[in-house]
């Protein structure tokens, strides 16, 4: 992407859902880079989804304010609602995706719905950066980071460029704005889930249900990784390809 500020239109969803505090600061953000930010997120947490378009039940959208929607969908529906129908005679520049509360990286970036609807946007040719935030507690979020950094890097992003059948995704450390120690484009780390977690409970009414967790295994990754670069206090930047081949083994 080679583009001037400030952008005309920017698109933007997450998978929080649309009262997370994280789309919020994301649209302060984006009003900086843009003449107009359109919102269109998910009525509900849709966290996990990953890429999923809903194709067999009907999806629901209800008017929060000017230019904004809520869906009762994921985070990819809301960016086919969003390219197809809303801002169909006025497309987006930029999709924005986040700001997700907590990292995706190494492995997670499969099951994401943050980098589900970036790689949406991937795949109807719109340039598209999501972004999460690093977290120990989500009752702890460094919000001010993401308003600190983001703004520049944005810019730069723009100005600079990337692959155009690339997505970025961008993750900030747990840290404040005056430890973050620069920027470092990465790529997922491997191999850091191996399995899933179950955790059977019974309701008031006697009732089993579950709860799944990502079992994340312990790995000391590579330098030019992720999660490395979030260890180190770097903010990573990886460019994600639609392209899931194996690379051929050489004769």
């Amino acid at each position: 992407m080679n583009a001037h500020l400030p952008l005309p239109r920017v698109l933007l969803t997450n998978d929080d859902g649309f009262d997370a505090p994280g789309l919020a600061v994301l649209a302060e953000i984006a009003r900086t880079i843009a003449s107009e930010v359109w919102i269109i997120a998910p009525a509900q947490d849709q966290s996990g989804a990953s890429q999923k378009i809903t194709t067999n039940t009907p999806l629901r959208c209800q008017p929060r304010g000017d230019k904004q929607w809520t869906v009762s969908g994921t985070p990819s529906d809301c960016i086919a609602l969003g390219a197809s129908y809303f801002m169909k005679e006025c497309p987006p520049s930029l999709i924005l995706c986040g700001i997700n509360d907590g990292s995706n990286v190494g492995d997670e970036v499969s099951f994401s719905g943050t980098l589900g609807a970036a790689f949406t946007g991937l795949t109807l040719g719109i340039p598209s950066i999501a972004v999460s935030l690093a977290c120990l507690s989500r009752k702890n979020m460094h919000w001010d980071t993401a308003r600190a950094v983001l703004p520049k890097l944005f810019a730069d992003l723009i100005r600079e460029g990337w692959d155009k059948d690339a997505c970025l995704s961008v993750n900030l450390p747990d840290l404040p704005p005056e430890k973050i120690s620069g920027v470092c484009r990465t790529h997922p780390a491997h191999k850091t889930i191996s399995s899933f977690d179950v955790e059977k409970r019974e309701d008031l009414r006697e009732k089993d249900y579950f709860w799944i967790r990502l079992h994340r295994n312990k790995i000391a990754p590579d330098p030019d990784s992720d999660i490395a670069a979030l260890k180190r206090g770097q903010i990573s930047v990886t460019a994600l390809t639609l392209d899931r081949c194996a690379p051929k083994n050489p004769q």
